[in-house]
């Protein structure tokens, strides 16, 4: 748990600094990696480069990639804010990774279930709510969750156990997977 509450974190203070004073003219210092296990047919392909992109350099195309719908994200592009907010990430992982020498890797699958009704129902205002800042007239009709899973997993520090989280993971429309943290 403490990995989803650090990575909420980064989010809203990703967010604070894109939306605050920060100069509108960031430089990208990263090459973007691609998102290739989106579409996968395993939802544990896809969970496991979430992880490896929240915990490694120039992770932030990824990271936007499984944490919003697409409609927001066209709609960040369209604005001209996703180069920034990509590049946010970035550099708050670069100054994360510098603090400390710790290596995080994703372990195994430890316990997985389909979600029910009412957990579809919060993702989907979940959604609704992360994406308005980019999309406000995204509706809970436009998100047709296909499956979905409650996932528990166990992560490595250093190459020994460091613990274990839960996420919800769930095919969206035709983007393929998403991932629901904390």
């Amino acid at each position: 748990m403490e990995r989803i509450a650090a990575l909420i974190i980064v989010m809203v203070v990703v967010f604070s600094a894109v939306t605050g004073c920060q100069s509108k003219n960031y430089k990208q210092i990263y090459k973007n990696s691609a998102v290739t296990q989106q579409n996968s047919e395993l939802y544990e392909d896809a969970i496991k480069e979430c992880f490896n992109a929240v915990y490694s350099f120039g992770g932030g195309e990824v990271f936007y990639a499984y944490m919003y719908p697409n409609y927001a994200i066209d709609a960040m592009k369209q604005s001209g804010q996703y180069d920034e907010l990509v590049s946010a990430f970035n550099q708050s992982q670069e100054r994360s990774f510098k603090s400390g020498n710790n290596k995080l890797e994703f372990e195994k699958i430890m316990d997985s279930h389909e979600i029910n009704d009412n957990q579809r129902a919060a993702i989907k205002k979940y959604l609704i709510q992360l994406s308005e800042q980019f999309a406000p007239d995204l509706t809970e009709d436009q998100l047709n969750i296909k499956e979905g899973y409650e996932v528990s997993f166990s992560h490595l520090k250093n190459g020994e156990s460091d613990g274990k989280d839960t996420v919800l993971v769930i095919k969206l429309n035709d983007e393929g997977w998403k991932i629901i943290t904390g």
